[in-house]
């Protein structure tokens, strides 16, 4: 099946030498494809910018110039009107607003409202399920399945000398996470012991 070539007419012709009119105006106008009118401009020597509205004005951001926020940085930047920018990466950004231990690429940022013992049981807990499992053959060598609370059968992860009891005396992170301070227990029996130390 051949198809014929579309003729436009002188009118026609100047529609589509008029770069005011965009593309898809001209399609429904003319009742044509969009490769029909790109291949008539061509023939006629009109150029257009991929991308851009035909007519349209591109924005300028001459002269405006602003810093990297990071202050180890000291790359200038162009933002438009339509994106700012304060960082010139997102490395960059990480850099300044992350002060994790997780570093660069995490999004999870430090509040600085949780309170101190909080934040050193979390590490703590952090630390010491790394060093389990580094040692679980000296720390749970019968490899009692590790549970929440009121599972039958199930074990917990306890410390010897308790998170509490480690943050009052100062110790570090790495000290009260040590083999030597890591045990399994029943949950019911670290539980209650949990309730002894509220007692105290």
């Amino acid at each position: 099946m051949t198809y014929k070539k579309r003729i436009f007419t002188r009118d026609e012709l100047s529609m589509i030498a008029n770069t005011t009119i965009t593309v898809t105006k001209l399609c429904s106008l003319l009742v044509v494809s969009h490769p029909t009118i790109s291949k008539a401009r061509k023939e006629l020597g009109i150029a257009t910018i991929r991308g851009r509205r035909a007519g349209s004005v591109m924005p300028s951001n001459k002269g405006t110039t602003v810093e990297c926020h990071n202050p180890l940085c000291k790359i200038k930047l162009r933002p438009l009107p339509s994106r700012p920018r304060k960082y010139c990466s997102t490395s960059c950004q990480m850099k300044t607003n992350n002060n994790t231990k997780r570093g660069v690429g995490s999004r999870k940022m430090r509040n600085p409202n949780t309170p101190e013992y909080k934040r050193y049981s979390r590490m703590v807990h952090r630390r010491s399920h790394e060093v389990y499992l580094e040692n679980i053959d000296i720390i749970n060598p019968t490899r009692h399945v590790r549970t929440l609370c009121g599972v039958k059968g199930g074990y917990q992860l306890d410390h010897i000398i308790t998170i509490k009891e480690c943050f009052e005396k100062k110790v570090t992170v790495e000290e009260a996470s040590t083999v030597t301070n890591l045990r399994m227990l029943p949950w019911r029996t670290n539980l209650m012991r949990n309730f002894k130390d509220l007692g105290k």
